[in-house]
């Protein structure tokens, strides 16, 4: 008979075949894992997909949960482990050993320590304990085999790793246990296989809730998160939604109870001292929040990944393409290939990236974004090494790339034959693309340039983009750009390009609508281009100051500016601003209701920017003449003309032309008595002004869809699609559409048989057209409250579901585009 104990914690006492178990002693693993947080905020989702890897057969052995510092790694990791032992996936019990590997005093655990800390938690005594570390490594895997054997998995939390060596000796024998690993870096190395999970930064609301519910823990009675949500909000992007910025933001808060948010969110949104704010000295003066945080990682780079890091900061906008980074970190002096030298520095992006200092958003997109409280601080630490970077060289450099691409794109879109771009812009489209993804950087180049002292250029910047955002729809953004490009162009002293940009102005208030600012733009303009001898300047302001005038009702001014632009494109011979005279002409005569003159001119301004025109102005004359062929009933052709718009508009990847040119040809389908082929060019007008945010043409598009349903006897159909437009209204606070809209339903209730139905719509339709509608609505709601019952009041919001919000509605894009389109090449204006 003999005693024998296994390093398990049980004892078996042998005799023959004979097992007796005595109790197990508790496993000293479960006394080493730290607390986890007592709430883990917005990270529900991930902890479920860790458990999920972590089950038996559920995922690889080992797994990585990476990202920036202060991301709350070891949070999610420990809230895991404790939610694993919980639900019984490791009976064996946890293990975990702090790594420390970015302590910036050299402490970090080595492996051998690490496994020393390891088979302690087993119960290893150090009496036990073999000589060699190649032994103590035997037996921590002898001791994981046991208990595999035994059917008890054990979970290895290995916190804060700083490379691969810390954590290669960890990974458990066989299929039953697992490695939990933390780190800033991703330890992806060929020998080390695990599933590397990158954890980002907090939602919004979960921001705001962790801060929240951090001032509750500490005074559960503090009324300042229910008082001042929109500053707790401007707290949390403030932090960048960074759980240790958000910590210790609360902290601040917590420790100064009377310290309102706001004061906090104020003193937070000054860049210059954020990251002081956000990184107070302990008891003793040592550093510590975000910026002892970053110091760790940024002390171990190496010197040219943290050269370029800091040059990333000269860049205009907050991401920046792998080419343009390549320009930025090019050494003075030297000039490699180009091909290897956006390889290289691909390479050192990506290594970058592996730290969680950078990310490529998207993965694959050659895009790299700095999160914002690390282009604060690398920013400092640029400045720093400013004499020694070049910074303001390598911001130069950028600029000029940035600027002789922006003129590629901008000719791509004038169908210039003289651009230096061809290969990168085959076509219209991909210069779009390429001015979507870098609109924000080229915005703030405009900003950068001025801040450099680079007037002209941000004159320049301004003026090109303009035209772009117009396209785009985005009018107040191009109208505050061409504020700022103005006023560098005054600041510079260059006349001519203070009116270019003046120019675009004033085209961008016409396209906006703000009819009365755009007058005032374009009458200065006339005035100064008066003086002197004739100038395409002059013509170009004649002819768009004419669209203008056609949209106001100012015929004979419309009238007079045309016919002078026309004369002057005509003795420059400009066939192609000729053609875009005729167009506005033709659009002109349209408004005269002079429909047999305007189709003719309209066709002849086609015929000759089909040969000299861009693509864009030539898509949108086709839906002026389209517009002049309808008016005169020659449905058929007015069709073609549509069609063939509608096919240029889709290949410019223009989503407004589309929806216009959509839009007409499925209401002129309509009109020739072909509803069932209305419906799909409705559909897709529709989903055009849902794709750029026109809530107002939507509607447009769901009632006139609703209106084509109901001739072809889809009542179903046709109800849906008026309670979508009712919907769109109701969001706009558009009280005339949501009067059309409810008559159509209740027509539509009628038609399918619902007679309650109707006569609700319809008489909420009426109170809302009644200028006396509403105080009617609440009299009788209030009324049969206090009967009992619910009245039309309350049954309208439940209708709806909340109230009207007021919001402003959209340009109307089923109005026809200014008359000849945009022709605005700033290069010309001068």
């Amino acid at each position: 008979m003999s005693i024998k104990a296994d390093r398990g914690g049980s004892s078996q006492f042998v005799a023959g075949n004979l097992y007796q178990y005595l109790p197990a002693p508790p496993v000293a693993a479960l006394k080493a894992l730290p607390d986890a947080p007592d709430v883990l905020v917005g990270r529900g989702r991930l902890v479920e997909e860790l458990l999920g890897i972590l089950e038996p057969g559920g995922g690889p052995r080992v797994v990585v949960v990476a990202g920036l510092a202060g991301v709350g790694k070891s949070a999610l990791a420990l809230t895991v482990a404790q939610r694993a032992l919980e639900q019984g996936l490791f009976d064996g019990g946890v293990l975990y050993v702090g790594l420390r590997g970015y302590d910036p005093g050299g402490a970090a655990v080595s492996a051998g320590q690490a496994v020393d800390t390891l088979l302690g938690e087993l119960g290893v005594q150090d009496a036990d304990l073999p000589g060699t570390a190649q032994g103590r490594l035997a037996l921590l895997r002898s001791e994981l085999a046991e208990r595999a054997e035994a059917g008890r998995r054990v979970l290895i939390v290995a916190d804060d790793a700083g490379e691969v060596a810390q954590v290669r000796d960890l990974v458990p024998p066989g299929e039953a246990h697992r490695l939990l690993v933390t780190s800033r870096e991703r330890l992806v190395v060929p020998e080390f296989r695990a599933r590397v999970l990158v954890l980002d930064e907090l939602a919004h609301g979960a921001a705001t809730e962790l801060v929240a519910e951090s001032l509750r823990r500490a005074w559960p009675q503090d009324p300042r998160p229910g008082r001042e949500p929109e500053a707790l909000a401007a707290i949390a992007e403030h932090c960048g939604r960074l759980p240790l910025a958000l910590t210790v933001a609360a902290a601040t808060l917590a420790g100064d109870p009377g310290l309102a948010i706001a004061e906090l969110a104020r003193q937070l949104a000054d860049t210059r001292s954020r990251l002081d704010a956000l990184s107070p000295a302990d008891a003793g003066g040592l550093p510590t929040g975000v910026r002892a945080a970053f110091d760790h990682s940024y002390a171990r780079l190496p010197a040219d990944r943290a050269r370029l890091l800091r040059l990333l900061t000269a860049g205009p906008g907050p991401d920046i393409h792998t080419e343009f980074a390549t320009v930025l970190g090019l050494v003075p002096g030297e000039e490699p290939d180009a091909e290897l030298a956006v390889r290289a520095t691909r390479a050192l992006l990506a290594a970058l990236a592996r730290t969680g200092l950078l990310a490529e958003q998207p993965v694959g997109s050659n895009r790299w974004r700095m999160h914002d409280l690390v282009r604060l601080y690398a920013t400092e630490q640029a400045h720093r090494h400013a004499g020694s970077d070049g910074r303001e060289e390598a911001a130069h450099r950028v600029l000029s790339l940035y600027g002789a691409v922006l003129y590629g794109a901008h000719g791509r879109l004038q169908a210039r034959t003289d651009i230096d771009e061809v290969e990168r812009f085959p076509d219209a489209g991909s210069a779009l693309r390429w001015l979507d993804l870098e609109r924000t950087n080229l915005i703030a180049a405009v900003t950068l340039c001025a801040e450099l002292g680079m007037a002209v250029d941000a004159a320049n910047f301004a003026a090109f983009l303009m035209g772009y955002l117009s396209r785009r729809r985005l009018f107040d953004a191009a109208i505050d750009l061409g504020r700022i490009g103005e006023e560098q162009a005054r600041r510079s002293g260059d006349r001519e390009a203070r009116h270019v940009v003046l120019h675009e102005i004033a085209l961008a208030l016409t396209e906006a609508r703000r009819f009365d600012e755009a007058a005032e733009l374009f009458e200065r303009l006339v005035a100064f281009h008066a003086v002197g001898e004739p100038t395409m300047g002059r013509a170009l302001v004649l002819l768009n100051s004419s669209s203008l005038w056609t949209l106001t009702g100012r015929l004979d001014e419309a009238a007079a500016a045309l016919e002078e632009a026309l004369r002057l494109f005509r003795t420059f011979g400009d066939r192609r601003r000729e053609a875009e005279a005729l167009g506005g002409l033709g659009t002109l005569l349209l408004s005269l209701r002079r429909v047999d003159e305007s189709i003719a001119v309209l066709e002849e301004a086609v015929d000759l920017l089909g040969e000299h025109g861009t693509p864009l102005v030539t898509a949108r004359a086709l839906s002026n003449l389209g517009n002049a062929l309808s008016a005169a009933g020659r449905f058929g052709d007015a069709i073609a003309r549509y069609g063939r718009s509608l096919a240029m508009f889709r290949e410019l990847d223009d989503w407004y032309g589309v929806a216009f040119a959509a839009g007409r040809l499925g209401v002129t389908l309509h009109e020739a008595g072909r509803p069932d082929e209305a419906v799909q060019p409705l559909t897709q007008a529709i989903e055009a002004c849902r794709a750029g945010g026109e809530r107002d043409g939507a509607a447009q598009g769901y009632l006139a869809l609703g209106s084509v349903l109901t001739d072809t006897a889809d009542h179903t159909g046709a109800l849906q699609a008026f309670e979508q437009a009712l919907a769109l209204y109701h969001d706009l606070g558009d009280g005339t559409g949501l009067v059309t809209a409810m008559r159509a339903l209740g027509t539509t209730y009628e038609r399918l048989g619902d007679a309650a139905g109707a006569a609700e719509h319809l008489f909420f339709a009426e109170l809302l057209h009644s200028g006396e509608g509403m105080p009617v609505i609440r009299a009788d709601e209030e009324g049969n409250r206090r009967k009992g019952r619910p009245g039309p009041w309350r049954r309208l919001r439940a209708h709806f579901g909340r109230s009207t919000s007021g919001a402003t509605p959209s340009p109307d894009p089923a109005s026809p585009p200014p008359p000849s389109g945009r022709r605005d090449d700033p290069k010309e204006m001068a």
